[in-house]
């Protein structure tokens, strides 16, 4: 059995031990009678820290091993981990878990449920879900629904664009107070497909790169698109520069052991310590912006 054990505050994939976290399900070798998920020390399970749950146990039931996820002990965390949909999407992917003793969710934080998806169709429906939502948000500046919606859509695309991926695509988005108690939009975007390093070598006129984190910094440069297109790759860029120049502004971008972490307070990869080389099976890209 392979399990992996996620932290108290369970933000991203990076947080994982890697000697388990980085086993990938595609991989030939990869031969597990199961795979246990266990939340059940996590007291946050942060949106990106989501969408790799999905991602991973996704990938783990589309090659045909058995996987199960152990749920927080603590009551309220696993009736916030409730409301992200993450529990109603695993079920549907053939996840086993007991969700009997959790109560009610509180979905109050949730603005768009963690929804799969295939098509820009779904990513353009999944747009105009989130801004619907949005307009209940009260204290809101009028053109922050676009802002917030235009992140989304960017990540969605590009995955649908680039991932190839065999359990296709997921997208949530929530509205969260940061440890500060500063309320931000969060959306996240992850596949289970070849990752950027990969997508990016289907433009010919880019030089093969020689590993994930080069390819993370070299997506984030303006016009850069694995679609080889002159009017495409500016979203990423947009996303990233916001992320670096605006204060409560964040952005992850994880693709096999190559981790960004964008912020006005952060050097985006000034270092990478060994907690953060964890394998993300596809790509994962994550936006905060303040409310």
């Amino acid at each position: 059995m392979l399990e992996i054990r996620a932290p108290r505050i369970f933000a991203h994939a990076g947080r994982l031990p890697p000697q388990f976290a980085s086993r990938d399900p595609r991989e030939p070798d990869f031969a597990e009678d199961i795979v246990r998920i266990d939340l059940r020390g996590c007291e946050f399970v942060y949106p990106p820290a989501v969408l790799w749950c999905a991602v991973y146990a996704g990938l783990v039931c589309h090659y045909g091993f058995a996987c199960e996820l152990l749920l927080p002990e603590e009551p309220e965390a696993a009736s916030c981990l409730k409301a992200t949909g993450l529990l109603s999407t695993l079920a549907e992917i053939g996840v086993a878990f007991d969700d009997g003793g959790i109560g009610a969710a509180d979905e109050s934080q949730t603005i768009l449920p963690l929804r799969q998806f295939a098509s820009i169709s779904e990513v353009e429906n999944l747009v105009d879900e989130t801004l619907d939502r949005l307009r209940y948000e009260v204290g809101l500046p009028g053109n922050f629904g676009v802002i917030a919606t235009d992140t989304f859509a960017e990540l969605g695309i590009n995955a649908v664009q680039h991932a190839e991926s065999p359990i296709d695509a997921f997208g949530l988005a929530q509205s969260l107070h940061s440890p500060q108690q500063e309320k931000h939009f969060a959306c996240a975007v992850a596949d289970g497909g070849i990752g950027i390093r990969l997508a990016l070598h289907n433009n010919r006129e880019i030089a093969p790169l020689s590993d994930d984190e080069a390819a993370i910094d070299y997506a984030i440069y303006e016009n850069i698109s694995g679609t080889g297109l002159p009017l495409r790759g500016m979203g990423l860029f947009e996303i990233a520069a916001a992320a670096r120049n605006s204060a409560g502004r964040g952005f992850i971008l994880h693709s096999g052991v190559g981790i960004a972490m964008l912020g006005a307070d952060r050097q985006p990869s000034a270092s990478w310590p060994t907690y953060e080389r964890v394998r993300f099976p596809g790509a994962l890209a994550a936006a905060r912006i303040p409310l």
